[in-house]
């Protein structure tokens, strides 16, 4: 293989994850429009300052009895269930602000022990709440009249909840309460919210670990198909899996030092923390730790000897290649394995519940 596409091959791998880094999201259903509402702390909260968390919003008012408490109830359990997920937010809109001031949403957030920090209730001006769901969040929230305007049910609104991204996109709708007391309704409810959990989960955790763990198993697959290559005296199928596998390898390097340096902003990965089971058993945690301890110090010495190793065999000193890559082979390919194994044990062993 010349050099020249040797060069191509390390130039085009970052070109292919910048493309798969700029694919369009096809679950993006718009974005939340520009709001400035009142908490019923009495603080001002902005649409801005969502901006970064994930948050679900709901619809409803104080003196409803039409399926409000029911919403309420649901978005109560979503706040213990997404409480491992800091950066969670619930989001619950009066669509009576008319009535509903601050004091009343005080009372009725103290009703479904809701968390000032992680669940926040707003009011406003009527016509700005109608429009915001109205042109934004593309639901019905409008005052009954006549004989449909009765006690409990002063507002005809969505019973929907909607899951928004960090950038303030839409990526959901999801059921708040049963479309009826029927079994079959309840078990869809049911079906929607565990849809609604898994959405959270997936966009509080990036796809950077997942792409990272793929490049790892291409690499471990191309390593093996490389060895029984050169084995078998088929010099340039050696050549190109090495070159590929060195490739994938800067590739992960590139992308996991911008994981944890830009999107975890430095943070360290906890085990204890981002596994997605609440009390993992203590023996699953020290295979974790060993697996890691054993990963880490050989992933530093590999990078340096594999670039050592292909260097040699650039130079033509073939003899001095093959006696270090008897070393270099199978702790690449140990590094490369429990790549793999660490993403699965952090991000795949326990599913959410």
């Amino acid at each position: 293989m010349s050099r020249p596409l040797i060069w191509r091959i390390f130039l085009a791998l970052p070109l292919l994850f910048c493309l798969i880094a700029a694919a369009p999201d096809s679950d993006d259903l718009g974005i939340v429009g520009d709001f400035s509402l009142t908490e019923r702390g009495g603080n001002a909260i902005s649409r801005d300052d969502l901006l970064g968390k994930v948050w679900i919003a709901s619809f409803e008012f104080t003196r409803c009895t039409m399926g409000c408490p029911q919403i309420s109830e649901t978005m109560e359990k979503l706040q213990a269930d997404l409480a491992r997920f800091p950066d969670v937010r619930l989001v619950t809109f009066t669509v009576d602000p008319k009535y509903d001031g601050t004091e009343q949403l005080r009372a009725y957030a103290e009703r479904y022990h809701a968390d000032p920090k992680r669940w926040l209730f707003l009011t406003g001006e009527e016509d700005e709440i109608y429009r915001l769901i109205d042109k934004s969040f593309h639901l019905v929230a409008r005052q009954n009249e006549g004989k449909d305007r009765t006690s409990g049910n002063e507002v005809d609104h969505s019973p929907k909840l909607v899951l928004v991204d960090r950038r303030g996109h839409i990526r959901g709708y999801f059921d708040g309460r049963p479309a009826s007391l029927a079994p079959e309704a309840e078990e869809e409810q049911r079906k929607s919210l565990h849809k609604l959990k898994d959405a959270v989960a997936a966009l509080e955790y990036d796809p950077l670990p997942g792409f990272n763990a793929s490049l790892n198993a291409l690499t471990f697959v191309l390593l093996l198909l490389g060895y029984t290559a050169i084995r078998s005296r088929l010099i340039r199928l050696h050549i190109v899996c090495m070159v590929t596998a060195l490739g994938l390898s800067v590739l992960f390097l590139v992308s996991y030092l911008y994981d944890h340096g830009v999107v975890k902003h430095g943070l360290t990965t906890s085990f204890a923390v981002q596994t997605r089971h609440a009390n993992p058993p203590r023996w699953v945690n020290v295979v974790y730790q060993s697996v890691l301890w054993t990963h880490t110090p050989l992933a530093a010495v590999i990078a340096p000897l594999a670039l050592y190793t292909a260097y040699l065999a650039l130079r033509g000193r073939f003899a001095r290649h093959r006696a270090v890559a008897r070393w270099a082979l199978p702790i690449w390919l140990y590094v490369a394995f429990t790549g793999v194994v660490v993403y699965w044990m952090l991000y795949r062993l326990y599913p959410f519940p």
